[in-house]
């Protein structure tokens, strides 16, 4: 089954981005501040 083979990979892939803080945090960055921009106007 290929395509499992393929899932499998993928989640490998992801598993570590999703557990990393160095990714969280300027995207919780980029958020409030997007957030904060529409408040101002």
């Amino acid at each position: 089954m290929p395509n499992r083979d393929k899932n499998e990979q993928s989640r490998r892939w992801w598993s570590p981005i999703l557990k990393d803080i160095h990714f969280w945090v300027p995207l919780i960055v980029l958020l409030a501040g997007l957030i904060v921009l529409r408040w101002i106007r």
